[in-house]
């Protein structure tokens, strides 16, 4: 009989490794879920190996359906792409979603201007963009912050 615990443990594919990618799969490794974290650049992957201990590690393209299947998405439940490539995150959202049916895709937007394309038509179930969450808390707080009073200017001599 499994427990409640084993039935929420999901198989996530996390593709990039730099601070955002590795930020999320060591969190989901903490919430005791399987993450595969998957990148092209060796030196980041070896790096990882130190800070991830926990996390199963792949090198490789994950824009080609051959090491993406090598990384394990046939198991995935979930796919985060979370590369620093815009382009890189759609066709692996596409991929993921059409070609090997995961039924949930997160894909990260690195340039706000690009939000538009990160539908599910191209595979993608929920857009993450930092600035688009950034900005309007910014300008909430802008628009509440007391304002000083106004200084005279210099004088000129």
């Amino acid at each position: 009989m499994t427990n409640q615990t084993d039935k929420r443990r999901m198989h996530v594919l996390v593709t990039g490794g730099g601070a955002f990618g590795s930020y999320v799969a060591r969190d989901l490794v903490d919430k005791g879920h399987e993450v595969t974290l998957l990148d092209e650049d060796s030196s980041v992957i070896a790096e990882l190996k130190e800070r991830l201990p926990n996390v199963r590690l792949v090198c490789g393209d994950a824009c080609e359906p051959r090491i993406l299947e090598e990384a394990g998405i046939l198991r995935a439940d979930v796919v985060v792409a979370a590369t620093s490539d815009d382009e890189d995150n759609l066709v692996i959202a596409l991929l993921s979603h059409k070609e090997f049916d995961v039924s949930r895709v997160v894909a990260r937007v690195n340039d706000p201007r690009n939000g538009w394309l990160f539908t599910d038509w191209w595979g993608v179930d929920h857009a993450l963009s930092a600035p688009d969450a950034f900005v309007p808390m910014v300008e909430e707080f802008v628009a509440s912050a007391p304002q000083h009073p106004a200084e005279a200017p210099p004088e000129t001599r």
